[in-house]
């Protein structure tokens, strides 16, 4: 690992998530020469609500194949529990898993996803925030931010803000690189109008953020702390 490079960590609770938030951002950094770790919470197998199943190992297939076009360096799967079951899983042993590797990583960023109606989500959300606690550590990663996803904005994660403390990310140069990673996840992702998580649904909020920046496409990252040196 390039020790010189920013670093940054992500924590994703599905095989989709990461990308979905900052996919974009995670291409650019990388083309910055960033060095990026994505933990993902659960590779298991997922009941659609339509009936289907997909299993867990197709849903880990993915994952990686999103991760190489994004160009990521370093994976992690976390637990093997079914979407919607992560709360079962120790928060315990889910923070104690999360400081292991930011003592490892030694992460400038912690990118986490926000709470929202999801279970799994708010999980999360609340052992990322356990794992970025104040406390004597020989490394402070610089920036701690929640990102969003379409379906954000229903649930907790409604309450965030950009005015609470948003950072705009310019993702235009890599927006197609997003949607190829996204479209990896061919058990996940469709066109289906009215669907939050169609592409359409994931490029109307990447357009809107843009507008409200002055891009074309944007991310948005809710900054929960941040130093200055």
């Amino acid at each position: 690992m390039n020790r010189t490079a920013k670093r940054i960590f992500v924590l994703s609770p599905h095989a989709d998530d990461a990308e979905l938030g900052v996919g974009g951002y995670l291409a650019k950094a990388v083309d910055q020469g960033a060095e990026v770790m994505v933990a993902l919470a659960t590779a298991g197998t997922v009941q659609h609500f339509h009936g289907s199943e997909v299993t867990g190992s197709q849903r880990l297939d993915e994952f990686h194949a999103a991760m190489a076009v994004l160009g990521v360096q370093q994976v992690r799967v976390l637990t093997q529990e079914r979407d919607g079951e992560l709360p079962h899983f120790s928060y315990a042993r889910m923070v104690g898993m999360l400081d292991a590797l930011q003592r490892s990583f030694q992460p400038d960023e912690i990118l986490l996803p926000l709470p929202s109606a999801h279970q799994d989500h708010t999980y999360c959300w609340e052992v990322g925030i356990a794992m970025t606690r104040p406390h004597r550590v020989t490394h402070v990663p610089a920036l701690v931010a929640g990102y969003e996803y379409p379906l954000t904005s229903w649930g907790q994660g409604a309450g965030f803000s950009a005015f609470r403390g948003g950072l705009y990310i310019d993702v235009s140069a890599t927006w197609t690189r997003k949607l190829q990673a996204l479209r990896q996840h061919v058990s996940q992702f469709g066109d289906a109008d009215g669907d939050p998580l169609a592409l359409e649904g994931v490029a109307a909020l990447a357009r809107l953020r843009g507008a409200e920046a002055g891009f074309g496409h944007a991310e948005l990252l809710h900054v929960v702390r941040q130093r200055w040196f």
